[in-house]
């Protein structure tokens, strides 16, 4: 009667072994005598292999790989940076084989247990790797922007945490040309909440009947920094509001990688007090 699981073993073994090591040796043009004494093994031993019988254990392995001039990631289909098969995994391997049963087992509970604290060690360094600032969609303009009493739902933008990132109170995108060059049509500006001019830096204003304009603060005036636009001198009655301190634009190095972004998403699950709002998570137009 023929036996499943004996079946099973010796495809597998012709698979993942025979049929390597016979097309690795006709490659070099070596004879099963000829590989046999050069592993010093018998020639039945490495017919057994050939056909599926048995396999070679790990060193009978790592001996015969540079003989048959290859190497362990060709051997064994090992393909791309995450596959590759490092001499020190192979002298895992052999720590392991070296073990009994039990040892086997304690050897495997062991690695588990470093890599679940090496797993939350990433996911504890993500949650303060990156910051949520609230963009509300709204536009400061050149010309007639929105109106700053217009509220509306936020979504938390992930940035790095930088110490740019971590003064900014909001994101508005800028709408005009009226700032160039410092400021650009569609750039999303950090801006820092704050109560006090200061005449030459740049802040988001509210004015009646324009809305929320960006504007470089002047003596008596909010100055456009594009010759080609006209200063505004706010109303004497009515004035400027003054929303924020522009800090900084949004470029591409304050933008996570997928990467940070999934751990980040990650932790926030095995911690979820860390949770901000709703994540916008892209695409970004910086």
């Amino acid at each position: 009667m023929r036996n499943p699981d004996r079946e099973a073993a010796k495809q597998h073994n012709l698979e993942c072994y025979g049929l390597k090591i016979k097309k690795f040796r006709k490659a070099c043009n070596m004879s099963a005598e000829e590989l046999a004494s050069r592993l010093n093994v018998t020639l039945g031993c490495i017919r057994n292999w050939e056909c599926g019988l048995t396999r070679p254990d790990l060193d009978d392995l790592c001996r015969m790989i540079p003989v048959l001039k290859t190497t362990p990631n060709d051997f064994l289909g090992f393909h791309g940076e995450e596959r590759v098969l490092t001499p020190g995994h192979l002298h895992l391997l052999r720590t392991y084989d070296a073990l009994d049963p039990r040892g086997k087992k304690e050897y495997v509970a062991i690695g588990d247990t470093l890599v679940h604290v090496q797993q939350q060690c990433r996911l504890q360094e993500a949650r303060g790797k990156l910051r949520a600032v609230p963009d509300r969609g709204r536009y400061a303009a050149a010309g007639p922007g929105d109106d700053w009493s217009q509220q509306t739902e936020a979504a938390d933008v992930l940035l790095y945490s930088t110490p740019l990132v971590s003064r900014a109170d909001e994101i508005i995108t800028v709408s005009g040309h009226s700032m160039e060059p410092a400021f650009h049509d569609r750039d999303r500006v950090l801006v820092q909440y704050c109560n006090e001019v200061r005449v030459g830096e740049v802040f988001v204003f509210s004015l009646r009947g324009l809305g929320c304009v960006i504007k470089e603060a002047a003596e008596d005036r909010l100055h456009s920094v594009n010759s080609a636009f006209a200063d505004i001198v706010p109303d004497a009655e009515d004035g400027a509001e003054l929303i924020g301190r522009v800090i900084g634009v949004i470029d591409p190095s304050m933008i996570p990688t997928e990467e940070d972004l999934n751990l980040y998403q990650e932790a926030l699950k095995e911690a979820p007090d860390h949770a901000g709002q709703n994540f916008r998570q892209g695409p970004y137009d910086v």
